[in-house]
């Protein structure tokens, strides 16, 4: 959530604070934003209360009568002037002890109606500091508070999203292990993929790339070496279908790989074919060894090059920029800099 005005830029001390969004961040903004439902299942799993089903995302760029900006993670809006404001906290931005009240108040203003502020987080730290950060008492005595509701995602959280009824939710307990590397941890993204594998196809393969993309370099690799080594680690059904799945995308980015080296090599090979037809269509016959020298290059642009010399060139030698052996270069005068159009090869 970013404060901007048009009239300018913020003071160096107040952008210091700001937390930037990592990937995990996006990604589960961009689920609660394409799955509305989530944010209701979510809510109603880990609090029992249940959301208006009229909620649906909105713009989440708040706007004053002032040139200024109040940019949130989600606004959720719904019939009767319902509205939801949802925050995806990955650390302490003690720039919230402002736009926290701030958003709320806005919203209260415009609809009249009393709506909640919702702060996301997977760390406990993170949760005790939301839980009290908007919370403003003047010397006089005056108070000026916001108490958000806040789900911390932690282990116990993590095992009632791991819900059979409710596999779309398994999104978010894969995502409060972004910073967890145990076995308990890897043991969550197992089941979580196990879960995964009962929504729709389309859904289903959108899931299992969120979950790849909410997890630290940490633990992909320590899946990966897992997956590498299904006969020293006991594989239970769900690291397999990890297993398998890891397996699948493996192939297919070394497919993809290989398509882009193939596809360099054969540009290469179309350049080299270019200056070969091009020399001896000119009566320049290549010998052996220069032949062989255009068929080891596949630098493009040096191709490129010889193509470009070889349309002019008297010999295959001048086309290739090189010299004649036993030819010395002529002395240039003392201080007298080398031209500009000096050839390289």
């Amino acid at each position: 959530m970013r404060l901007k005005k048009k009239t300018g830029r913020l003071p160096s001390s107040r952008r210091s604070h700001s937390v930037v969004p990592g990937t995990p961040h996006e990604v589960l903004i961009v689920a609660l934003r394409e799955q509305p439902g989530l944010l209701g299942a979510l809510v109603s799993t880990l609090t029992g209360v249940k959301l208006p089903r009229s909620l649906k995302p909105s713009d989440a760029t708040l706007r004053f009568v002032k040139p200024a900006e109040l940019r949130l993670d989600l606004v959720y809006r719904g019939g009767q002037r319902r509205w939801v404001l949802v925050e995806l906290q990955r650390g302490v931005d003690p720039a919230k002890r402002r736009r926290w009240p701030l958003a709320a108040s806005l919203l209260h203003d415009q609809t009249g109606v009393a709506g909640d502020v919702l702060v996301i987080t997977a760390r406990r730290a993170v949760a005790r500091w939301a839980e009290r950060v908007a919370c403003v008492r003047t010397r006089l005595g005056t108070v000026l508070q916001l108490k958000p509701v806040v789900l911390h995602l932690g282990a116990a959280e993590s095992k009632a999203l791991l819900d059979e009824r409710h596999p779309e939710l398994a999104l978010f307990a894969a995502w409060a292990m972004q910073h967890r590397h145990g076995p308990r941890a890897r043991a969550v993204v197992e089941r979580a993929f196990e879960l995964t594998e009962r929504l729709p196809p389309a859904l289903r393969r959108a899931q299992q790339r969120a979950i790849l993309s909410v997890l630290s370099e940490r633990m992909l690799a320590l899946l990966r070496e897992a997956s590498m080594n299904p006969d020293k680690i006991p594989e239970t059904p769900a690291a397999r279908k990890l297993r398998l799945f890891l397996e699948a995308q493996g192939r297919k980015k070394g497919r993809a790989e290989g398509e882009a080296k193939g596809e360099a090599r054969g540009r290469a090979e179309g350049r080299q074919e270019a200056l070969m037809t091009l020399l001896r269509a000119r009566g320049l016959s290549p010998s052996r060894d220069d032949e062989a020298r255009i068929r080891a290059c596949t630098d493009p642009a040096k191709l490129d090059r010889w193509i470009a010399r070889a349309a002019t060139a008297t010999s295959v030698r001048e086309a290739l920029g090189t010299r004649t052996p036993g030819a010395r270069a002529r002395p240039r005068a003392p201080g007298r800099p080398r031209p500009a159009s000096a050839s390289r090869s």
